[in-house]
């Protein structure tokens, strides 16, 4: 067995393990099958000698981690392994849509740019009505749910579209009611007959089917919202409603959470609307992060009293200091060094990505080394051949396929931070002003550049664009129990709510050992576990070297996001700056001010209690305490459970 963190096996049994045989695999299997899936990619020509059992040997002790995407897919059948992409436009009214309904079923997060050159410029307007009219089998266990929706007995004319019962044809399904509207409408059959009811397994995801319900209101939505179009193009907030209404319907299925990041530009006439779009009508918006996309002229702008740039910082920061939302990505520092459109980005922001691009991920965790670069060196090649072998797989879309191959991008990340710095004697706010890390650092990407070179021209294929990034890591961080990403520790005491579907057996395990549980606020048929947790980091290191978040000011939080950005990640930062929620939003804007225009991606969160969240500090004082009256409690490392905003748990 490997050495887990405390919550590390229970993360891949609910989230990594797959059925094999009459059982599960084990973690050795789940190795075996990632490394040989991999190395499949390629002709065995281009394999080192040894390079499996040293991958297999780095990966079965968590000394570098593919992205959980890798852990889940590779060796099966269908290797949908990117586990994030961003949504192309055009030139069908369906295009984007189709795309991300597609990758949200993979269980694949999305970004989408709704800034007016794409959604006005790019995309036709529907020219006609659809009238749509649902039919299912009377013998369907699901008929009576549908009932309110279904036709008259006797059909209707027009088009017939049988829904099969796959992704596909969910997603073939609204490709043809969005297509007809543009081709001028008229009368159209939708037939869920074959379509599984609610409950029935799903074989490849793991849990139950949602049935043919949340596939036909989806439907009978878009459909409405079109024919209120027809004779002019969608604004921004139509598609919105659109992709949200494609991601409930994902939701709803209790298997796959919905991750979607959506983003316009600041100039836009409409950028207002959109700013305030989740708390002016919640209900159709609650499945995205949303984001302004500033550039140079936005920060030339702010120096214009009274200017558009001044009116949209003002904004965002009030968002920010609400409910963390919406954040900033800034398109022309992202696009030093591309060589297409990378206005957009993936939904945690650590990888700007080009139309129907998708992220290629893997962690070196450098807690395992300290100060031992020539280990971490070692660890770089494999995760970098790793990747490059990864950029090989199959890919459906023709798009994607054809973005991909040119560009190559991979993203070799890291995690373990806090404890790589504590291994040197340094706590956190003091990463940025260090010369020792900085230098091990340059020479880690070097190598990391070094090797992709080399591997790519061996390869026969494109050297990658960019190679190097930092992403939130969630649960893969999990299971070693480091610290994630580029993050602080969030507390060293806290308590952590795990969601389940209440279908999920380890759910009972949970029940058992006598977790506190309580049905989820927010999602139907899920129950939230909620532990009192100890940061394990605490065992080893002394106590004044591991900060909490709520112990570092503004300006450490940001420069250590700048800092990882220059001296690491070609791509970008993943990175949530928890901040007091009493903090001066005038303070707040000159910090941003002062380091936006070195950074890709900026989020603020304010550090607040909030109903059911994934994390809640716990005062030192009274661990104990609490530990008691909620029940067993555990050492657990810092390894977040979702994003910090909760948007994104792609595995």
């Amino acid at each position: 067995m490997p050495k887990f963190g405390p919550l590390g096996e229970q993360v891949f049994n609910r989230t990594y393990r797959r059925r094999k045989g009459d059982g599960f695999e084990t973690w050795d299997q789940m190795v075996s099958r990632v490394v040989e899936g991999n190395q499949s990619l390629v002709d065995s020509k281009f394999i080192c000698p040894l390079e499996a059992s040293e991958l297999a040997r780095h990966i079965s002790e968590m000394r570098l981690l593919p992205a959980g995407r890798f852990l889940w897919a590779s060796g099966t059948t269908r290797p949908y392994l990117f586990n994030c992409h961003r949504a192309p436009w055009g030139p069908r009214l369906s295009s984007m849509h189709s795309f991300a309904f597609s990758e949200l079923l993979k269980g694949g997060g999305v970004g989408i740019s709704y800034s007016n050159r794409d959604v006005q410029e790019r995309v036709p307007e529907p020219a006609g009505p659809v009238n749509l009219q649902v039919w299912v089998s009377p013998s369907h266990a699901d008929h009576h749910e549908l009932a309110r929706h279904l036709a008259p007995t006797s059909q209707p004319s027009g088009a017939v579209f049988k829904v099969p019962d796959t992704r596909e044809g969910w997603v073939s399904s609204l490709r043809t009611v969005m297509d007809l509207a543009q081709d001028g409408g008229g009368d159209l059959l939708i037939d869920v007959s074959d379509v599984r009811p609610r409950g029935s397994a799903i074989v490849q995801f793991g849990g139950t089917a949602s049935g043919p319900l949340p596939l036909v209101e989806l439907l009978i939505g878009v459909a409405e919202l079109l024919n209120n179009c027809v004779g002019r193009k969608l604004n921004s907030l139509e598609h919105m409603e659109i992709t949200h209404a494609v991601a409930a319907a994902v939701v709803s299925g209790n298997v796959r959470r919905s991750a979607l990041m959506s983003m316009k530009h600041w100039s836009d006439d409409d950028i207002h609307d959109f700013l305030r779009c989740k708390k002016d009508n919640p209900q159709s918006f609650w499945a995205t992060n949303i984001s302004a996309e500033i550039d140079d002229d936005f920060f030339a702008d702010l120096g214009t009293p009274g200017g558009l740039a001044s009116t949209v910082l003002e904004a965002v920061v009030a968002g920010m200091m609400e409910n963390g939302e919406p954040g900033f990505y800034n398109s022309s520092l992202a696009s030093v060094g591309e060589r297409g459109d990378v206005r957009c980005s993936n939904p945690c922001g650590e990888q700007p990505l080009e139309e129907a691009e998708a992220c290629c991920l893997g962690h070196i965790n450098l807690a395992h080394y300290g100060d031992d670069l020539e280990g971490a060196k070692h660890a770089a090649r494999l995760m970098t051949r790793f990747l490059l072998r990864g950029t090989c797989a199959q890919i459906e879309d023709p798009r994607q396929e054809l973005v991909v191959r040119h560009n190559r991008r991979i993203g070799v990340g890291l995690l373990g931070l806090v404890e790589f710095a504590a291994s040197m004697g340094l706590r956190y706010s003091e990463i940025r002003h260090s010369e020792k890390i900085r230098n091990f650092l340059t020479e880690l990407a070097e190598t990391v550049d070094d090797e992709a070179w080399k591997y790519s021209r061996q390869l026969g294929i494109p050297c990658p664009v960019k190679t190097r990034t930092i992403a939130p890591t969630g649960t893969v961080a999990k299971l070693c129990g480091h610290s994630e990403g580029a993050a602080p520790l969030y507390a060293r005491h806290w308590i952590q709510r795990i969601r389940y579907s209440n279908d999920d057996p380890l759910l009972q395990d949970e029940i058992a050992k006598g977790r506190h549980t309580e049905p989820c606020q927010y999602t139907a048929n899920t129950t939230v576990v909620a532990t009192p947790v100890r940061a394990s980091i605490l065992d080893d290191y002394p106590a004044e070297l591991i900060e909490s978040v709520d112990e570092i000011d503004i300006d450490d939080l940001l420069g250590t996001q700048a800092f990882f950005q220059e001296f690491w990640s070609d791509n970008a930062v993943s990175f949530t700056c928890n901040v007091d929620p009493d903090l001066n939003p005038h303070e707040l804007e000159q910090a941003l001010i002062q380091w936006m225009p070195r950074l890709k991606g900026s989020t603020i969160f304010p550090d607040k209690s909030r109903p059911q969240s994934p994390f809640e500090r716990i005062p030192d004082g009274v661990y104990e305490i609490i530990g008691e009256v909620m029940g067993a409690h555990d050492e657990v490392g810092q390894a977040i459970e979702e994003c910090s905003t909760g948007a994104c748990p792609i595995r």
